[in-house]
């Protein structure tokens, strides 16, 4: 790296339009992946009440995108959460949102690269090729890296153009189920509770949730989106909206699809769409399908490892994580320091967790991600209340002060099921897994004096602002 590399802390500005910037959120939530691998989960936790759980969820995940509207239209920035919550609850507690976030994109990279490796692997099964996932996995990240230091355009462009590609192939699948009227005919079944009530519908939704995570993505391109007082709304709540409906239409086809007589097979299923590909229409489907689920996979692989590297570009920038992290490429503006640390720790992790097996990994990494998130999802919600309160007035009391209140409760809930009662291995680790980062987030920020942290998180505000228009 140059030092007129070196020198440069600020990204290109008026870069992305907002087709680019929907499909940075597009691409993290990954719809088809999350079709392929959480629908069992949510499945097995809500004894079958499917669709109705996504639906909680997408109200859930509605509200909680408001806060994050509200905020992006005042303070556009790479930081995203960790910006909101600097300025609505003060700077300790917005670097400790921040380094939530951190953690949550960092563990979505590495996850889903491991899903994409398992998904290639299994679909080059069909053709009896049998090549280790992990390969493939660091053949993804590797892949990531290029294309993240390279160009963000060419990153959020292949991003949404693979999962396009994807979703068409899982909707030729659900409307071949609908129309054979699934298993044994249609029932109202996934909308209702079934037999662990709403406390599985509760656990259920930190699934949900998992397949929603990212949708706030598109806010840490506020400093290079062309109009982002225009751009990062749209994004984050069209993805919510259009996500949702395709996740509550989906998972009512897997489950008639399964049939409510086979929620155990359809929760233990590792590949329920691959299944139901072959049930349906046939095995050539099946390897279409884990095709679609493998690029799914490996687009929010690199959509995760985009938003990472500018929430770790962002927190370094002010000095609160090593400076050098900060540096960006003068001829690309894309942060080449903070890209590469992401790709390459997620890499290192993944091959050392190898032998756990490809799913697990997954589900290990993105359960503790999720955990954060909901942590991220809550200050978020309580700083919009606190940063908009001198608009409580009139009609603003639902969107500043109701909507962000009604978000939070929703999400105590899955918080409370997700962490009690504890689950059994590794998973019952991972809550306190992710109490330890807060606290060292915590302890870090704690260790800068007062008097330093008065400007933490406002100086990209300021710098967006100048670039950016009127809000």
């Amino acid at each position: 790296m140059t030092p007129e590399q070196g020198e440069r802390t600020s990204l290109r500005r008026n870069s992305l339009s907002l087709i680019e910037v929907i499909a940075l959120s597009v691409s993290i939530i990954a719809p088809t992946m999350a079709m392929s691998l959480n629908t069992p989960l949510v499945a097995g936790a809500s004894s079958g009440a499917v669709a109705l759980t996504f639906l909680i969820a997408t109200a859930a995940m509605v509200l909680v995108g408001f806060s994050f509207v509200e905020f992006s239209r005042r303070l556009p920035s790479a930081g995203s959460a960790f910006t909101y919550v600097s300025h609505g609850l003060g700077a300790s507690t917005g670097f400790v949102a921040g380094w939530a976030l951190l953690l949550t994109y960092w563990c979505y990279a590495a996850g889903t690269a491991a899903a994409f490796g398992s998904f290639f692997a299994i679909f080059l099964q069909h053709f009896d090729l049998s090549v280790p996932w992990w390969i493939w996995t660091s053949c993804a990240l590797v892949g990531i890296w290029g294309m993240g230091i390279t160009n963000v355009r060419l990153s959020t462009r292949t991003a949404l153009l693979i999962e396009a590609i994807s979703m068409a192939i899982i909707l030729a699948l659900v409307i071949v189920i609908l129309m054979r009227g699934g298993a044994s005919g249609y029932t109202a079944a996934p909308f209702l509770p079934q037999v662990t009530g709403f406390s599985g519908i509760g656990f259920g939704i930190v699934y949900c949730i998992l397949s929603f995570a990212g949708f706030e993505g598109a806010a840490t391109l506020g400093e290079e989106a062309a109009h982002p007082h225009r751009a990062v709304p749209w994004a984050v709540l069209g993805t919510v909206i259009i996500a949702g409906a395709f996740y509550v239409l989906v998972g009512f086809a897997q489950t008639i699809g399964f049939g409510m007589g086979a929620i155990p097979t359809f929760a233990k299923d590792a590949a329920p769409l691959d299944t139901l590909a072959q049930r349906f229409v046939g095995g050539p489907m099946g390897a279409i399908v884990d095709l679609g689920a493998a690029i799914s996979a490996f687009a929010c692989a690199l959509g995760s490892a985009t938003a990472g590297s500018r929430m770790l570009f962002a927190l370094s920038r002010e000095h609160l994580l090593p400076f050098r992290l900060a540096q960006v490429s003068a001829g690309r503006g894309t942060p080449v320091a903070a890209f590469t640390a992401v790709a390459a720790t997620a890499l290192i992790a993944d091959l050392v967790w190898s032998r756990a097996g490809a799913l697990n990994v997954y589900s290990y990494w993105g359960t503790l991600g999720t955990l954060t998130l909901i942590v991220t999802y809550l200050l978020v919600n309580l700083a919009a209340i606190r940063f908009f309160a001198k608009d409580h007035t009139s009609w603003l009391i639902g969107r500043h002060l109701i909507i962000p209140a009604a978000g939070i409760l929703i999400l105590l809930w899955p918080l409370y099921n997700s962490v009690w009662p504890l689950q059994e291995g590794v998973l019952g680790i991972l809550p306190f897994v992710a109490v330890a980062w807060l606290v060292a987030g915590a302890v870090r920020i704690l260790l800068i004096p007062r008097s330093s942290r008065a400007q933490i998180g406002r100086t990209a505000v300021l710098s967006a602002a100048e670039g950016g228009e009127d809000a």
